[in-house]
């Protein structure tokens, strides 16, 4: 997927997540990355693919538009 082709990236809300990393293994991308203990989303490499945003049990990811 192009990055002219990506509307929206995915955002963590750090007050609300708990580090549980059950959205690292779903970025095709790996756009996802915990680093010291906090999660950092690459809005560079995300795609877009919402793939992490159901499986987070509290809500703590979000799409936004790019």
């Amino acid at each position: 997927m192009s990055l002219a082709s990506v509307v929206e990236v995915a955002v963590v809300d750090l007050d609300l997540c708990d580090r549980c990393g059950l959205c690292l293994p779903l970025c095709p991308p790996e756009a996802i990355h915990l680093q010291f203990n906090t999660l950092v989303v690459d809005a560079q490499a995300c795609t877009g693919c919402h793939k992490c945003i159901a499986p987070c049990p509290v809500s703590a990811l979000t799409m936004v538009p790019v």
